[in-house]
């Protein structure tokens, strides 16, 4: 109850949130389904988070950011029941390892989608730790759709029902992907519309990195204390599957099953996610955030080493102050790189100038045409309106005097770099008068505006 009123005190407080363009344009998916009903299917907006968060999202984004939080709480009371399962010691402590983590404390602030896949991800282990093999099965056939990575895991936990040889469940493992590819077909999408309508290309458009990228932001992602406890966790798992290499569920230990339920997954995730930006595909962008999709294995994995110490036979006092030393060393961790409330920088911080502006001078019925979301998030206009136009590259011949009365919001950044469209382009334009600056941090947005001439 403590974490949960903290969480909700600095999200409330919030004037920026982790994943820029991308957090809103979820958050638009999401408001605005059920006047789109053809969102409950978009690929990239992720048809499971949309059909979840939905309603949240009708109170606005802090109703979409509530839904995430609720996601991470809930996902760290599962870890805590994982925790209690695997007999650990004082098992409380995994829902600080969870949350507290440093980018999923993070990313359950915002409007992603990656808190949601991290509780269905958890939930699924859980179930089939727990032998509920249908439930278990059911859940995890809708990862696929919280996050396309989770096609891979789905594969996983089939390949672990082969060899525990729990055939008959296997079947289970198709209920959301008949489900949703029945509601595609009768919605007049192909019946393979998630294989088909896949918006990652095999060769990104956003390059490549190097392959120790992610390896050197293991402070913004685990944080010190818990990177330490999740290596030595997988020299422990891995050791103990040497010794006893048993996966039968009866006579399994809880580490064998842990190493497929748990570390398997989440490391096939996160090596996905180092070949995808090392090598420029599935248009990864070398995002640290993506980890949050697997921060309760990582923080399983992580307190099983903890609880290695727990189990020595220290005096009652000492195992105390251990584990409160333990808890402010993993906590602090989160706040050594990001300062909450998270203040506005940037885009967010000119958003919000020019949102102010934009408000109040907006003449009725005039078209808004812009390149970065934050334009129309600020001021809180519907994307998804006739009058609101995103548009990436616009047309600077003479076109646009067809166009009636509007406004062109030009950024920085998506104006600049995306579109390739420079400032003296518009500022060379005699009928297009320039209205309004706002900027902040080196980001700056001008507003250019058109009246035709009758």
């Amino acid at each position: 109850m403590a974490i949960s009123i903290v969480l909700l005190s600095i999200n409330f407080r919030n004037k920026a949130w982790e994943g820029g363009a991308d957090n809103y344009w979820h958050y638009y998916f999401s408001r605005y389904a059920f006047q789109k009903p053809e969102f409950f299917l978009h690929h990239w907006g992720k048809p499971l988070f949309i059909a979840l968060s939905v309603c949240f999202s009708q109170f606005g984004f802090f109703g979409t950011t509530f839904f995430n939080l609720l996601c991470g709480i809930l996902c760290s009371w599962i870890v805590y029941k994982f925790c209690k399962q695997l007999g650990y010691k004082a098992p409380y402590i995994g829902i600080v390892f969870t949350v507290f983590t440093p980018v999923y404390f993070l990313v359950i602030q915002s409007a992603m989608t990656e808190p949601l896949f991290s509780l269905v991800f958890i939930y699924a282990s859980y179930l089939i730790f727990t032998e509920k093999h249908i439930a278990g099965a059911i859940v995890a056939s809708f990862l696929m759709y919280a996050r396309t990575e989770g096609v891979f895991f789905i594969i996983i936990y089939g390949v672990f029902y082969l060899i525990i040889k729990r055939w008959k469940y296997l079947p289970f493992f198709s209920v959301g992907f008949l489900l949703y590819s029945l509601i595609g077909y009768l919605s007049g999408h192909d019946f393979f519309w998630f294989f088909t309508e896949n918006p990652y290309k095999e060769n990104s458009p956003y390059g490549h990195g190097d392959w120790d990228h992610f390896f050197k932001l293991y402070q913004q992602i685990l944080g010190t204390p818990l990177t330490i406890l999740f290596l030595v966790g997988i020299i422990f798992i891995v050791w103990d599957f040497i010794k006893k290499p048993r996966l039968i569920l009866e006579s399994a230990s809880n580490t064998n099953k842990i190493l497929w339920l748990i570390l398997i997954p989440s490391l096939f995730f996160s090596l996905f996610h180092i070949y995808a930006w090392a090598e420029g595909k599935y248009a990864s962008y070398g995002l640290y955030r993506v980890f949050a999709s697997v921060t309760p294995a990582f923080s399983i994995v992580s307190f099983l080493s903890f609880n290695k110490i727990l189990e020595f036979d220290f005096k009652k006092l000492y195992k105390t102050v251990f584990i409160i030393v333990g808890i402010v060393y993993v906590t602090n961790s989160c706040f050594i790189f990001t300062k909450y409330p998270i203040k506005a920088y940037g885009a967010e911080k000119a958003g919000r100038k020019l949102a102010k502006w934009l408000k109040k001078e907006r003449k009725q019925g005039s078209l808004l045409f812009y390149a970065h979301p934050a334009v129309v998030f600020f001021c809180d206009f519907n994307p998804f309106d006739e009058k609101n136009k995103e548009c990436h590259a616009f047309p600077m011949d003479d076109s646009y005097k067809q166009l009636g009365h509007f406004y062109y919001v030009w950024d920085t950044q998506f104006s600049e770099f995306g579109c390739k469209q420079l400032l003296s382009d518009f500022t060379g334009k005699a009928d297009l008068k320039l209205v309004k600056i706002a900027r902040a941090d080196g980001f700056s947005f001008y507003v250019f505006e058109y009246l035709p001439a009758n």
